[in-house]
């Protein structure tokens, strides 16, 4: 049992955002954590490893609630400060990546410089002090929100230098720009002409793919033109079709009439197969590129462990390209950073995962699906650094890597939205989702790794008309980039800037 404390001044920071931390032992992998208080400490409990790091949410200045974390930490019988220690960790990470970016040729600012320095002297000077605890909390959680600001501007300014440089001999990107149908059908013509002409100043390519229970609620009987009909229109107006993910691990994506059937040996598998088979046999001269699964790395249903899932998905690729796919072939890997590993053990961390898929040939790329939020469905906000590493880190495992995002604009079904303790502003509104979109495409667009920026989600729900009613509820309410009433929202103006460059 891993205990760390952690002393800090209660109402700094609401304790409802301090629980939804947790410990994180090597590679940063979450392990299942418990998180107290007594009276001025936070005390982190955890079964795995003797050292680590912790992990909480904490205000920043320009993209809300974002989580924060320490360096490696051991067990000691004096607390730490919590702020100290979370200046300590962003002050690492920060420097630590700018070197890194410097070793390649970034230059930054006098300005950054300058202000690094000064932030770095003024910790410095309260981490040796004296003085009492709500000073310090005081004093470090400004500086703490100064090496916010600081992360997201050298952020903008490295993505600013690496355009230039990649652009320095052509127009235009090669990276693809895609907007996903899954969650809305599109019951018309009429109602994607209302879009179309936007949609082609901000995307190339079109993610129609319906689940698996949509497409088949009764075994054998499968409903092609829910899926004939979106690609129909969206080929229409020159959109790619990116066809995916063909099998998403989760309890409501897969058929009911299938669930009493998954603990028969094989049955899953064979079922599966005949499915995708028949995907790719309708539909293969139409796709531009295949997203064979999602999820699998975070399954929710009990009879389908994650070895299981990997082996059906390498089986798929082999039988994808047996049977004459020659596009590219990715698979999503959901919620990288494996929030949902705070819960239970998945018995896999994400480096043996990478192992697992890499040594497959027959798949083309990864897909990291964010769908940021502070639930236990989603991946929890982090700062543009922290992302950045995330991706550089499955970039270099030598596959192509993709990026599916989605952002709220609306508070729903938060962890925190009945909390009478959360005395901060609502994290989510749709300024909010404008500043993480322009944050997110700055963050992506100046990685040569990334191949494609997919937005997961057309338009909001609107139970009360049904043209725009959605099949499955949202996996992130209020993430369309348009809403209800058809208005455009102040995110979609990011991907038609992002365009601009991008071929």
């Amino acid at each position: 049992m891993t205990e760390l404390r952690f002393l800090y001044t209660p109402g700094i920071v609401p304790q409802s955002f301090l629980k939804v931390g947790y410990f994180a032992s090597w590679g940063h992998q979450p392990r299942p954590t418990e998180i107290t208080f007594e009276g001025n400490e936070i005390i982190v409990r955890s079964d795995s490893g003797s050292s680590g790091t912790v992990h909480v949410l904490w205000p920043n200045s320009q993209l809300g609630m974002v989580m924060e974390s320490t360096d490696s930490l051991l067990s000691q019988a004096r607390p730490y400060i919590l702020t100290k220690e979370l200046v300590r960790g962003a002050l690492g990470r920060l420097l630590r990546r700018v070197f890194e970016w410097q070793m390649s040729g970034f230059k930054p600012s006098p300005e950054f410089v300058a202000r690094t320095a000064a932030a770095s002297r003024r910790f410095s000077k309260i981490a040796v002090g004296n003085l009492p605890l709500n000073e310090i909390d005081n004093e470090l959680t400004q500086i703490l929100a100064e090496f916010g600001n600081l992360t997201v501007d050298v952020v903008k300014s490295y993505t600013e230098q690496s355009l230039a440089w990649r652009m320095r001999n052509t127009d235009k990107l090669p990276i693809t720009l895609g907007i996903g149908l899954h969650s809305h059908p599109v019951n018309s013509i009429y109602e994607f002409d209302l879009y179309a002409n936007y949609l082609k100043e901000a995307f190339h390519a079109v993610l129609p793919m319906p689940t698996w229970r949509e497409l088949e609620p009764q075994q054998d009987i499968i409903q092609w033109e829910i899926l004939e009909q979106r690609i129909a229109i969206a080929a229409r107006y020159g959109f790619q079709i990116i066809m995916g993910p063909l099998l998403c691990f989760d309890v409501n994506a897969i058929p009911i009439w299938l669930n009493s059937h998954l603990q028969e040996d094989d049955f899953w598998e064979r079922r599966a197969i005949k499915f995708v088979h028949a995907i790719v046999e309708r539909f293969g001269s139409q796709a531009y590129s295949w997203i064979l699964a999602s999820k699998f790395n975070s399954c929710n249903i009990p009879a389908i462990p994650v070895p299981r899932a990997i082996n059906l998905i390498r089986h798929l690729a082999q039988r994808m390209r047996m049977i004459g796919v020659e596009k590219s072939i990715m698979v999503s890997i959901d919620r990288p950073w494996s929030e949902y590993a705070m819960d239970y053990i998945t018995g896999l961390d994400q480096i043996q995962l990478a192992e697992l898929l890499i040594n497959c040939s027959e798949i083309d790329s990864f897909m990291m699906e964010m769908n940021f939020g502070i639930d236990n469905k989603s991946t929890l906000p982090r700062d543009p650094v922290t992302i950045g590493n995330m991706i550089d880190q499955w970039g270099i495992l030598g596959k192509k890597v993709y990026i599916s995002i989605t952002v709220p604009s609306a508070n729903q079904n938060d962890l925190l939205e009945n909390d009478e303790s959360t005395s901060p502003a609502k994290q989510w509104s749709e300024n909010m989702q404008h500043l993480w979109v322009n944050m997110l495409l700055n963050t992506l667009l100046g990685r040569r790794v990334v191949q494609g920026v997919f937005w997961g989600t057309l338009q909001d729900a609107n139970d009360d008309c049904e043209d725009t009613k959605v099949i499955e509820p949202y996996e992130v309410p209020y993430a369309g980039l348009i809403d209800a009433n058809r208005t455009l929202k102040q995110a979609f103006q990011n991907f038609i800037n992002a365009k601009k460059y991008i071929e």
